[in-house]
């Protein structure tokens, strides 16, 4: 495909400004453009008329503007040092300023300081360099650049939504024209810091990555052991172990047994905070499970830790202070109150099969004795083969089939049995996803909690609703009697609350320390093939197109 390759292809943005002579972009930095934008699709060969400034025409590096609009006409491809660059998108950010050339000495200085903190977002600087070229082309280049490294830190380098088909936050909004008129009536490189994500999950996985880039560093032996090794245990591994385990932090140097290969107290506490970090079973012993965790290498926890940095700037800034977060990939949901973590609680997700989506809803009140409305899907694939082994089941479990709208629905009676418990909070949403109670309470001490249809069990029901009705009237006792009565009963919220359902497998405690988790719903697979994807994209359009050059 010929024609604009201008944020690979993903989107075209153009810029509608008002009629106005437009100043000069030469140094010094203009203060105010004044300038009104809004975003508007272009199509890819409509003509460009170029608008001529107002100003005295500006040279900067030997550029001027009548060469930078000459380079824009037309509907050709513009192919520069093999990137195809999309030209109707960046003759409708120059057009306004009279095709003025942006790039001075130290706009370009200021771009290239930016740069050297790319590595620490997981991005790669070397995929917005600018090579040596002519000066139309290195002033075009240096633009497409900026714009493409802005809206990698803004909005991500690709769009969940294009390959994930449960996921359902838009990504944000991004201004090329807004950025790229602040960029120029200000500093570069503080414009470029401030699109970042700056939640503190954020900033604490960043740290994460120059960690465990350092580790990488290091030589990293896999570890080896036949069998399980228990507490007390001697094993030739141990060593090795106890050295990997001082290495992540997990032990403390000066822990070391006069015989080097016991598997002593303070190994197996380690062995246990490893596991609890890795959402493994935790009981403080080397088996299968916990051996395969260790051997993962410093190299393969930097690709997640970049994968879960490009899922942060995918998603909108958080900017509710109280909300509730889920991550499903941990199986675990926080309540936030001044943006800091006051209840944190194990949660029941959905089954692989069955993902969880990723969404945002808000709790607009708290059901108590919810009854339980079926869903078709459920009737076909499990109540049904039930009811072939077993007649009495609906009656034995409180179903029933209700007379609905012309039509009839399986409702499952309020009652302890109920599959959502006592206690549901609703959250309309789409998906028919909510939050509740459960009457399998065992479920809870599992280390992977991955086995509800989609929907997010928590593990205090009843406290949790306390905290959110948050009045006199709605006492932990006074929950309680409600339950008891066996009514079903919603009780509406003060003010409604923010819930986000997300999906972290690599994510840092507010103490620091570091956590993953398996990639259960193939997520990061599927983000990481659209990465190489567009990479792919992107290398080829620069081999194949044959556009003329600049």
């Amino acid at each position: 495909m010929s024609g604009g390759h201008f944020f690979s292809r993903l989107m075209l943005v153009a810029v509608l400004i008002g009629a106005g002579a437009a100043p000069g972009l030469a140094d010094p930095p203009l203060v105010s453009l004044g300038l009104s934008t809004a975003i508007i699709p272009i199509p890819p060969a409509a003509p460009i008329i170029p608008v001529a400034p107002a100003a005295p025409t500006a040279t900067v590096h030997g550029v001027d503007s009548a060469a930078i609009a000459a380079a824009l006409q037309g509907n050709a491809p513009l192919v520069l040092a093999g990137r195809t660059l999309d030209k109707a998108t960046l003759a409708a950010l120059y057009q306004p300023h009279g095709f003025q050339p942006i790039w001075t000495e130290r706009r370009e200085q200021s771009f290239l300081r930016a740069l050297e903190d790319a590595d620490s977002h997981g991005l790669d600087a070397g995929n917005y360099g600018v090579a040596a070229t002519s000066p139309v082309a290195r002033e075009l280049l240096l633009t497409d650049a900026f714009l493409r490294y802005a809206s990698a830190l803004a909005r991500g380098r690709v769009s969940p939504q294009d390959f994930e088909t449960d996921w359902r936050i838009d990504p944000p909004d991004f201004a090329a024209a807004q950025v790229l008129d602040a960029a120029i009536a200000g500093d570069v490189s503080t414009v470029l810091a401030a699109l970042a994500p700056h939640e503190a999950g954020y900033e604490r996985l960043r740290a994460a990555l120059l960690r465990y880039r350092a580790l990488g560093r290091r030589t990293w032996h896999v570890l080896f052991s036949p069998s399980s090794i228990q507490p007390g245990d001697r094993a030739a591994i141990a060593p090795a172990l106890r050295a990997r385990l001082i290495a992540e932090g997990y032990l403390d140097p000066g822990n070391t047994p006069d015989d080097p290969t016991l598997f002593d107290a303070a190994l197996s506490a380690a062995v246990a905070h490893f596991q609890t970090t890795h959402g493994l079973p935790v009981d403080g012993a080397v088996g299968r499970l916990t051996l395969a965790a260790l051997n993962v290498s410093p190299a393969l926890r930097v690709r997640q830790i970049r994968w879960n940095l490009e899922r942060w700037r995918s998603l909108p800034r958080i900017t509710a202070a109280t909300r509730i977060e889920v991550n499903a990939a941990a199986a675990m949901a926080t309540l936030y109150r001044d943006d800091q973590p006051v209840r944190v609680m194990r949660a029941i997700v959905g089954a692989a099969v069955h993902p969880t989506p990723v969404l945002r809803a808000r709790i607009s009140s708290v059901m108590l004795n919810p009854p339980w409305v079926v869903p078709s899907s459920i009737i076909e694939k499990e109540i049904r083969p039930m009811l072939k082994r077993d007649p009495d089941y609906l009656d034995r479990f409180g179903f029933a089939y209700q007379d609905v709208g012309g039509g009839t629905e399986l409702v499952q009676r309020p009652g302890p049995t109920n599959a959502l418990g006592q206690v549901k909070f609703e959250m309309p949403n789409p998906d028919d996803i909510y939050m509740h109670d459960t009457p399998e309470r065992q479920l809870f001490a599992l280390a992977r909690r991955y086995v509800s249809h989609g929907c997010v069990r928590v593990e205090d029901p009843r406290g949790l609703a306390r905290v959110l009705l948050d009045s006199d009237q709605w006492s932990r006792g006074a929950i309680d009697d409600a339950i008891a009565t066996g009514q079903t009963q919603s009780v509406p919220l003060h003010r409604s609350l923010p819930v986000y359902v997300l999906y972290w497998t690599a994510f840092v405690d507010p103490d620091g320390t570091v956590e993953f988790r398996d990639d259960i719903y193939g997520r990061d697979r599927r983000l990481a093939e659209a990465l190489a994807a567009r990479a792919a994209a992107e290398h080829l359009a620069a081999t194949e197109d044959q556009g003329p050059r600049g």
